[in-house]
């Protein structure tokens, strides 16, 4: 099955508290690394549970 990384991408930004939240956002070979505005209104719990996501690890400040 492929995967739809549209809706994987957008799951993953509407979970961390959309698109106006998002400060900077960052990649390397193995994760994604957001800044953002508010940590607050990122959900972590429904970011881990998104399916094609590997796992959330928060540390400085990202």
């Amino acid at each position: 099955m492929a995967q739809d990384f549209k809706k994987l991408a957008s799951s993953v930004v509407d979970a961390v508290g959309g698109v106006g939240n998002v400060t900077n956002l960052t990649h390397c070979m193995t994760r994604l690394r957001f800044i953002l505005k508010y940590e607050a209104k990122a959900r972590d719990e429904t970011v881990k549970n998104i399916p094609g996501v590997m796992g959330l690890v928060k540390q400085g400040g990202q």
